[in-house]
């Protein structure tokens, strides 16, 4: 079994170190980042904590073959998942490789698992209604309160502070847990459902059309223009789901890509002003002054593949 704690200083870093997930993490508010991953990872089980101490956007895909769950520990404001918040007592579902989007907010504890859904499955046929199965096949989250709720965080949190138990038991604890998630769990969250999704959508779109080509950013307009919405409705859409104006979170989006590109390229492989006009940055003054305010150091103090 692999079990480790470790800080980092970088979102990416952070992200690539979760084990088994295909995930980009960005780093969209200022200042430079500590965060702390705890995972205990075995045969057919994961269990992870995470803190973050600025606001990362999360998006990838889930482990192939893994269900997941996910709950907020803490945090100044709800973490938003998949176009909803995951409230006090909200536990998030992800199933399969499935894709997801995650805005973390500054300060945010999530605490996770996933275990083989093909075992969980063969259980959950004979332990689950009818009822029951099918908010595990369809629900994007679910409700816990009082004390299931409290006992599921300390049976989740005791695997990660008792490294020492064995494979088999941490397995037969994690189903146990699962199982009592979906026969104690209320109906799914609703809490703003609607105006969070399609805020959730639009600034999703914004950021695939900015994708599209990277060394041509699109101006709000143009992406007012090609989402048919109005100035007001994306500026409110974005300070609901991310905090930040439109321009200032999609710049930040293009510099997280700047850094990743640094992190993992030699310098004779391509310098800072390469990296940054690939992302659309044509002034490298202002470029590097919002690298910096962002992150924390100048590019050029970004410790490259080779360093």
């Amino acid at each position: 079994m692999f079990v480790e704690t470790r800080r980092f200083h970088d979102s990416q870093q952070h992200a690539g170190s979760i084990a088994g997930w295909d995930q980009v993490y960005a780093q969209i508010e200022r200042g430079p980042l500590t965060s702390q991953l705890t995972q205990a990872c075995g045969t057919g089980f994961q269990v992870f904590r995470e803190v973050l101490d600025k606001r990362v956007l999360q998006q990838g895909r889930a482990p192939r073959g893994r269900l997941c769950i996910a709950l907020s520990l803490e945090a100044s404001f709800p973490p938003l998942i998949q176009g909803q918040q995951v409230a006090d007592g909200g536990v998030a579902l992800l199933r399969d490789g499935e894709e997801f989007t995650l805005h973390a907010p500054a300060g945010s504890q999530v605490l996770a698992a996933n275990i083989d859904q093909t075992r969980f499955a063969r259980h959950a046929a004979l332990e689950l209604s009818e009822g029951q199965r099918q908010r595990l096949r369809s629900a994007s989250q679910v409700a816990l309160s009082g004390a299931p709720l409290q006992r599921l965080r300390q049976r989740l949190s005791a695997l990660l502070e008792a490294p020492g138990l064995p494979e088999a038991q941490i397995q037969e604890q994690l189903l146990e847990a699962f199982l009592d998630l979906f026969q104690l769990a209320e109906d799914d969250v609703r809490s703003r459902r609607g105006n969070l999704a399609v805020s959730a959508y639009l600034v999703r779109r914004s950021q695939e059309l900015l994708q599209q080509q990277p060394d041509q950013p699109l101006s709000i307009l143009d992406i007012c223009h090609s989402l048919r919405v109005s100035r007001r409705t994306l500026q409110n859409s974005f300070q609901q789901v991310t905090g930040l104006r439109p321009l200032e979170y999609l710049r930040n989006v293009r510099l997280n890509s700047v850094r990743r590109t640094l992190l993992s390229t030699r310098a004779e492989q391509c310098n800072v002003s390469e990296v940054a006009w690939r992302q659309g940055f044509f002034h490298l003054s202002h470029f590097a002054a919002h690298y910096r305010a962002l992150f924390g150091e100048c590019p050029s103090a970004t410790r490259r593949h080779d360093a």
